[in-house]
């Protein structure tokens, strides 16, 4: 017979091969699990960086919006909806005085 010739014959595997294959597809696998577990966790620090930069300048705007409105207040400027406001309540009450 030849090596052309030759074909494995095909005979049931014994229990302790089978399990041997199943803890080599098994340890394979994990392998591609923790890449792709790892990958995502790099994404997700990215985007942790990317919003945790984000959240610091909306904290600065807002700090920054705090500080030009103590400003305006130390100042004596009205905000500017209660003046529009006030000026509506003193001509209600200038109408009422004259009737």
């Amino acid at each position: 017979m030849s090596d052309q010739e030759w074909k494995p014959k095909m005979r049931p595997q014994s229990t302790m091969a089978q399990a041997f294959s199943s803890a080599l597809d098994s340890a394979f696998m994990l392998d591609s699990d923790v890449n792709n577990l790892s990958q995502t966790v790099d994404q997700k620090k990215q985007q942790m960086m990317i919003q945790n930069r984000e959240l610091e300048e909306l904290q600065n705007r807002i700090r920054e919006a705090e500080q030009r409105l103590q400003m305006s207040q130390k100042a004596g400027v009205a905000p500017a909806g209660s003046g529009q406001q006030a000026s509506h309540g003193s001509e209600h009450s200038e109408q009422r005085a004259n009737h």
